[in-house]
């Protein structure tokens, strides 16, 4: 029987998280439970977090 080498997923690092837009409370609120959800190490609740950040910079925000 062979022996299956694994696969390399190409992702050498992580990618950024997003950031608050200057003077946006939507934004700062995201911030926040990003934080408070690292801190208990809650790390599926900080990939929300930087999820729902994501979709309201792209509808807040987009240039």
């Amino acid at each position: 029987m062979e022996t299956q080498k694994p696969q390399d997923c190409g992702l050498t690092e992580l990618p950024t998280e997003p950031s608050a837009e200057p003077g946006c409370a939507e934004c700062l609120s995201f911030v926040v439970a990003r934080q408070n959800a690292r801190s208990i190490g809650d790390y599926s609740a900080v990939s929300d977090a930087n999820v729902r950040m994501r979709q309201h910079h792209a509808e807040a925000h987009a240039s």
